[in-house]
């Protein structure tokens, strides 16, 4: 365990998808049966060493839980991982299927953008895409980027697809809309310095098409954006049907390191508190990473988020993801978390005796039969 605790932060504990999904609309949890011992406690739990007193009495001042120094109790702020449920399935929209068209990628000759590909290939993601298309500024120079032997080995090829803008740096037309029930839209303000104007015009496109449903759009180098242009962006993409359902995920100027290196916080995209300082910058991989994940969650719909990275060690959400990472949350278990419960810890549903204390069924006389010195299984516990 020590050693387990030294490694550097998040990426060794990054877990793959797993069985994180359950059919939408509504989420199951997996159940396991649990045999209990004659001690009353689940044999399933007994994950750490414990020691049995046979002592007939506690004396004077009775069973430990009764005197025990309450500053013993472990502190949900310090070891957050002790205080998660098992890895629950999520849910996911039930709608991601169909044709999906990204634009935005494929245009530099620096990078290939393959990773936000493969996340909507992913064979242990929600998502049942037939095609990709890939919307770019020249096909047979995205072609070449994309034409690789993962890209070969993983079937992207086989949905892939490529269509070209009328213009560089344009965005698809109604006539080649059709059929597109899913679209990804990349926005970098290093090539878009109106990407605000380009989300209304997304907005207005996908109205206008009878067959777009899912519209997630990722504004990179999103920093100091006006609050008043935001919500105008903002509301441009609500539709009062609901035939629409949007995702916006904001984030700092891109930088090419590795997903899951750092922590993130967000807020609500714009708000006074979601807009992105002058220096905030956000791993590439991981931007993609969270506006695909929020395409395939029921948590993503019709929200609007801006990310930020978090260095203080100390922070909250540091603790929080690296001990969902930790726990075997996989990525879209443990974004779904941050959605949903966010990163505060409550106390209000923990034990009141001391939670190193595990007594027997007759605690609360002073002839106690055994006594549990060992840490409780506190997986079962809830955060909420």
């Amino acid at each position: 365990m020590l050693l387990r605790l030294q490694v550097s932060f998040l990426l060794a504990g990054v877990v793959s998808y797993g069985s994180a999904f359950t059919a939408a609309p509504r989420a199951f949890s997996s159940s396991s049966t649990t045999t209990t011992n004659f001690h009353g406690l689940p044999d399933t739990e007994r994950s750490v060493p414990y020691t049995v007193l046979g002592i007939s009495s506690w004396g004077t001042k009775g069973p430990p839980h009764k005197w025990a120094d309450s500053t013993s109790k472990e502190n949900p702020e310090t070891n957050v991982q002790a205080y998660l449920k098992e890895p629950e399935a999520v849910e996911a929209r039930v709608n991601i299927d169909g044709k999906c068209l990204v634009s935005g990628l494929v245009n530099d000759k620096d990078r290939t953008d393959q990773f936000l590909f493969d996340l909507l290939n992913h064979e242990e993601s929600a998502f049942e895409f037939d095609k990709i298309v890939a919307f770019v500024d020249d096909a047979a120079f995205s072609k070449k980027r994309l034409l690789s032997r993962s890209a070969r080995y993983t079937g992207l090829l086989d949905k892939l697809e490529f269509c070209e803008a009328t213009s560089k740096g344009g965005l698809p037309t109604a006539e080649q809309l059709q059929g597109v029930k899913n679209w990804v839209a990349v926005i970098d303000a290093a090539k878009d310095d109106a990407m605000l104007n380009t989300v209304k015009e997304i907005a207005s496109l996908a109205k206008a098409s009878s067959e777009v449903e899912n519209v997630a759009i990722l504004l990179a180098g999103a920093n100091e954006l006006a609050t008043s242009d935001c919500s105008a962006a903002l509301e441009s993409l609500q539709s009062a049907d609901g035939s629409l359902t949007y995702t916006i995920v904001a984030v700092g100027k891109l930088q090419d390191t590795p997903e899951g290196k750092e922590a993130y916080h967000y807020k609500e995209f714009g708000s006074e508190e979601g807009v992105l300082p002058a220096k905030a910058v956000f791993s590439r991989e991981e931007a993609y990473r969270m506006v695909t994940e929020l395409l395939q969650l029921e948590c993503g719909s019709n929200r609007a988020l801006s990310f930020a990275e978090v260095y203080n060690v100390n922070a909250t959400e540091v603790r929080l993801i690296k001990g969902l990472r930790e726990a075997g949350y996989a990525r879209p278990q443990e974004i779904d978390h941050m959605i949903r419960e966010g990163p505060e810890v409550r106390y209000h549903d923990l034990l009141s005796t001391p939670l190193s204390l595990i007594l027997c069924q007759n605690r609360n006389t002073h002839n106690c039969i055994c006594f549990y010195f060992c840490p409780v299984n506190t997986r079962t516990l809830s955060l909420k």
